[in-house]
Order: C-alpha cells, then sequence, then structure tokens
C-alpha cells in the first residue's frame, strides 16, 4: 500500500474524513467518515497520518501476533502518546455502533503497538503516561492501564506474549461498559452507583456483542474489581479463585487511577506516595507481591514524574529506581527560569535531592523540552 503524509486540507475539524487514516506502517489510525473536533487531536493527526496515494478499499489492519512482529519507526514515547488519538476513535465508535467489524481488529493491533513499545523502550512509554494530560480522563485512564498492564505482565513473567498481548486488550476497554459516565464529575444517583458495580459485566457483555470470544481478555475485564480479601465487586471473589490477569489488570487500574487527575479529584497522588499506599494501605486488597513487581517495573518515581529538587530547580525524572533518587533532568533552574537544553541530574547528591512533587499545569511552557528527553 502506497502511503502519503496527510495535509491540513485532509483533517477538517468538525468534518467526516474522507478517506480511512494510516500510520507510516501501516496501521488503521482512523477509518473513513471518523470526525474530530479536538484541535490538539488534529495536529496529532496530522503529524503522524498517512492516506493511501491510490483510492480504493482499506486493507484491514494486519494484527500483531507476537510484539516481535512490529517493526516500531516512531520513538516510543510519541508512539504512546499518539496512541490516545487511535484510541480515541475506536472507543467514540463503539459508542456510536460504528464500525463494529473492524474493532477487535483495531484494539489488537494498537495492544501490539504498545506491547512492542513497552518492550523497546520501557522508560520512554512510562513516561509518556505520566506526561500525557489531553483529552478526557477516561481516554488516558485507559492508555495508561495499558500501557502499565503490559509492564507488569514482563516484570511478572508469568503471562507468555500471546497472553499478555490479551492482557492488554483488556485494559485497553475494561471501562467500556461505562466509558461515558467515567468522565462524571458531580454527585451519584443510587441508580449510576448501580451502574458503577455492575459494569465489568456490562464490559465483558458489549464485548462478547461485538465478538470478542478471548477468555483471557473477558475474564481480565470481568474480574478488573475484585480484591483479595472478597470486598470486590461484582463477583465478591477472593485469594485464588482470582486469575492471575485479573489481578494484574486490578493492580495497574488501581496505581493509574490514583496517579491521574480525575474529575471529581484535580490532584493525583505523588507516585511514591501511590506506591506507599498500594503497598500499606490495600495489602488486603490487591496482590502484594504484584504490587511489588510494579515498584520494580515502574520504580519508586517513575519516568515522567516533575519534581522540585533542595536546591530549588525543578526537574523530570527520566530513568526507573527502586529508591527515592532516580536520574533527572532540569527543566527550571533555582530562579525559575526555563532550560533552553535540560541538564542531567544525579537526585543521590544532596543539592539535587528530591523534595516534592510539581504539577504538570506548572510545566507546560517547558513541554517541548521534555518530549525531547525521550526523543
Amino acid at each position: 500500500m502506497a502511503l502519503k503524509q496527510l495535509s491540513p486540507a485532509d483533517v477538517m475539524l468538525g468534518k467526516p474524513l474522507e478517506q480511512a487514516v494510516y500510520n507510516a506502517d501501516g496501521h488503521l489510525l482512523l477509518n473513513k467518515g471518523s470526525v474530530l473536533r479536538d484541535p490538539g487531536a488534529k495536529q496529532k493527526l496530522l503529524a503522524m497520518g498517512h492516506k493511501e496515494v491510490v483510492p480504493g478499499a482499506a486493507p484491514v489492519a494486519p494484527v500483531a501476533s507476537t510484539p516481535r512482529a512490529e517493526q516500531l519507526r516512531e520513538p516510543v514515547f510519541a508512539l504512546v502518546q499518539h496512541a490516545a488519538v487511535t484510541l480515541n476513535a475506536m472507543l467514540v465508535d463503539q459508542q456510536a455502533d460504528v464500525h463494529r467489524d473492524q474493532f477487535i481488529t483495531r484494539i489488537r493491533s494498537l495492544a501490539g503497538r504498545l506491547q512492542a513499545a513497552c518492550l523497546q523502550d520501557p522508560e520512554a512509554a512510562i513516561a509518556a503516561i505520566h506526561l500525557f494530560h489531553e483529552g478526557e480522563y477516561a481516554l488516558r485512564h485507559h492508555l495508561s492501564v495499558g500501557v502499565v498492564s503490559a509492564l507488569l505482565a514482563e516484570a511478572d513473567g508469568r503471562l507468555d506474549k500471546a497472553q499478555q498481548h490479551s492482557l492488554i486488550c483488556a485494559a485497553l476497554t475494561h471501562d467500556i461498559g461505562i466509558y461515558s459516565l467515567a468522565n462524571h464529575s458531580g454527585g451519584l444517583t443510587e441508580e449510576k452507583r448501580r451502574e458503577i458495580n455492575q459494569h465489568p459485566i456490562t464490559s465483558c457483555a458489549i464485548l462478547k456483542d461485538i465478538g470478542v470470544d478471548d477468555e483471557l481478555w473477558l475474564e481480565a475485564v470481568l474480574q478488573h474489581h475484585e480484591r483479595q480479601d472478597g470486598s470486590g465487586y461484582p463477583l465478591c471473589l477472593s485469594g485464588g479463585a482470582i486469575s492471575l490477569h485479573g489481578s494484574l489488570l486490578a493492580v495497574a487500574d488501581v496505581y493509574c487511577a490514583m496517579t491521574r487527575p480525575r474529575p471529581y479529584r484535580p490532584k493525583a497522588y505523588f507516585p511514591m506516595a501511590a506506591m506507599r499506599d498500594l503497598y500499606v494501605g490495600q495489602s488486603q486488597q490487591l496482590d502484594n507481591a504484584l504490587i511489588q513487581k510494579l515498584i520494580k517495573a515502574l520504580g519508586l518515581i517513575p519516568p515522567g514524574t516533575i519534581v522540585k529538587l533542595k536546591n530549588g530547580e525543578i526537574a523530570v525524572v527520566k530513568k526507573r529506581s527502586t529508591n527515592n533518587a532516580p536520574q533527572a533532568f532540569c527543566l527550571y533552574n533555582r530562579q525559575g527560569m526555563p532550560m533552553a537544553s535540560p541538564d542531567a541530574r544525579n537526585t543521590a547528591l544532596p543539592d539535587y535531592a528530591i523534595q516534592g512533587r510539581v504539577d504538570y499545569d506548572d510545566c507546560r511552557n517547558v513541554e517541548a523540552a521534555m518530549r525531547r528527553i525521550w526523543a
């Protein structure tokens, strides 16, 4: 298939796309007829999107049987963040009940690319989700859980590559039954609370109706709110009755929910505090061994975390570390001026010791510099 980079005229906000859009590798990103309404999403699509040179029927995007089949041409940091455009289109299509026959193939293709990205450059993948703040909460959450599930399953090592791929598919669709409700910012009625408590069952039913018959995928979605002590829902399973993939998805889901701003909780947890609360506060509910593997997979202060240093500088963590002294790059000097070129900082040194977390919104004017760190 011959491809050509999109031009601005190919993507008009509020108007259906006149033909399907692919990435440089020929993977389907958006179907013909999809509609973009967000200027930021349009810019991302123009940066990565291609169209067929010769008009014709668009081929179905290939499914990656294992991550080794994927040849990633795009830097991992950009690939993970651009994946949000693709995922958003899939979930919007699902809500509108269009392109049903392509949903499974598209999810599997995206899961394969994320799986390959996490193997190729895990630290860039981790940074990408911690620094991704565009779009609605539900979209950001599904993308983050997909990446964290991939990293945690790889660190755990008990699922083979095909099973890990199914887990990532589950992560990308685990809240499909309440996708619109997940962005709700007000109080919940009793009816909405019942809807939330039943959403693992609802999500499974939707996926089965679309045609998903992968038992691991479906079981992980069904069990991602079950808890080791039996306090979860919807089936109140406990201990060994919860599958490994259900436990993996539960840990990834809780961590990502804690460390992302939500409509009703604008301040997210500092990742190190989230790890502590997971290990101590939820030790009876989540698998402790998996929480320890999560810390190893992401680092105690993961890449992409923006921090304040003892000397007054503001920096972003680049490399993982299981202690509180990871490698970081300075974004603002001690006078508060942006650094034209971020410099490495060894946070194990007293002057550069990490003192606390800084909100992403306070650092938007150095976003381009942050992206270059993982280019």
